[in-house]
């Protein structure tokens, strides 16, 4: 249920800053992926779709996403996700808590862009 609430919590906060923020539309604009956040636990997940500075989230599994991060469990994700410390997130994919399939460049941008 965390899990769920923060990857919509996520989705929103994106929205939010790409529809207020200039830098971050400037940022974003040439970019066309879309990426997956899962729970390998759970089965939970949620694809987010970056379109020419846009964003928007569904709460359904993409078959062909382009990026995809697949979290060991979701207490796991929720934990490194709400860290303040930056080094969480990669100290996840050394422990293989947080495998990352497709675009790295794509999955180290939106890992940056939700901080």
């Amino acid at each position: 249920m965390k899990f769920s609430l923060l990857l919509f919590a996520l989705g929103l906060k994106l929205r939010i800053t790409a529809m207020f923020s200039k830098a971050f539309r400037k940022r974003v604009r040439r970019k066309d992926f879309s990426l997956t956040i899962q729970a390998s636990d759970s089965g939970r997940s949620r694809t987010f779709y970056l379109k020419r500075g846009r964003i928007r989230s569904t709460g359904r599994k993409n078959r062909q996403t382009d990026t995809e991060l697949l979290w060991c469990d979701a207490k796991t994700a929720v934990r490194v996700m709400l860290s303040k410390n930056d080094l969480d997130g990669f100290s996840a994919i050394g422990r293989r808590d947080l495998r990352i399939f497709g675009d790295f460049e794509n999955a180290l941008l939106f890992m940056d862009l939700a901080q």
